[in-house]
């Protein structure tokens, strides 16, 4: 017999779908424009939820915002970024409006962030195929004739220096042992973060930790490795030299709680520090 709390799981995954399922055939009509879809959108988010009747959502794009009717800012927060050609477009940001249970620190399900990324995943690469169409059609009749999602043309970006580091990130995060280093989540933070990193730009980490003294030396040399790697290949991709690219920023659960330094950008409704990785 199946017990309730394996059948709850089941439930939940079971909305997940079901929301995924709703966007696949909202997505399935070529000549939606982003009115149409992030209204709808808006209303169908909060059903792939637990805790669905005090969940809200709202979804900016392109300087344009939607959101549910009782949305508002609230401390149980998920946001994920919406990025058309690998440049940040918009975000969906879906927020409890109480609290009913915190579980390992949050009041979301680990799978809740997941559904949240590959709903804007899934937005990116409908829009950035809508825009590539149209761009090829521009290119052949020389007439841009779009909808609200083919308006504007994809644009060559000859800035990368943010992408490859932002990849970097993403890869340092993966094979940290989180464990040995004492490590409890690490996040991204400052220019990369936001799209701007130029070519001398530091990659910001924040590194929330519980290590006693050997980990922390062992961690920061971990860093200290990865740093002179990247300068050296930035080095070789700009003419820039730096003695490091990583400007490491560690943090404890007492600067937490007390709101120090860079820990008040975690869950910060301006400027948040995006999480890379938190430990199992």
């Amino acid at each position: 017999m199946i017990n309730s709390i394996v059948l709850q799981r089941l439930k939940e995954r079971e909305k997940e779908l079901n929301t995924l399922y709703r966007l696949s055939s909202l997505l399935s009509d070529p000549d939606l424009n982003p009115k149409a879809i992030f209204g709808e959108l808006i209303r169908f988010i909060p059903l792939g939820f637990q805790y669905t009747t005090i969940c809200e959502s709202r979804i900016t794009f392109e300087g344009k915002t939607w959101e549910s009717d009782d949305y508002r800012e609230t401390p149980w927060l998920l946001v994920s970024d919406i990025l058309v050609d690998n440049n940040t477009s918009g975000e969906i940001r879906v927020a409890y409006t109480q609290l009913i249970e915190m579980q390992h620190g949050s009041q979301f399900l680990p799978e809740e962030q997941k559904l949240l990324n590959t709903i804007a995943e899934r937005i990116g690469d409908y829009f950035f195929q809508q825009r590539l169409k149209n761009s090829l059609k521009l290119l052949e009749t020389g007439n841009e004739n779009g909808n609200g999602n083919g308006k504007v043309l994809l644009k060559p970006d000859p800035d990368q220096h943010w992408k490859w580091r932002y990849r970097m990130a993403e890869r340092i995060s993966e094979l940290m042992d989180m464990e040995r280093f004492g490590v409890k989540a690490i996040y991204l933070i400052g220019s990369t973060k936001n799209a701007t990193a130029g070519p001398a730009s530091d990659l910001d980490l924040l590194v929330y930790h519980q290590s006693d003294e050997q980990q922390l030396n062992c961690l920061r040399s971990w860093f200290d490795g990865w740093s002179l790697c990247l300068s050296e290949e930035n080095l070789q991709r700009t003419g820039y030299q730096t003695g490091g690219l990583i400007d490491l920023h560690l943090i404890t659960d007492k600067d937490i709680h007390e709101g120090n330094s860079y820990a008040v950008m975690i869950g910060a409704v301006n400027d948040p520090a995006r999480l890379l990785r938190k430990a199992d």
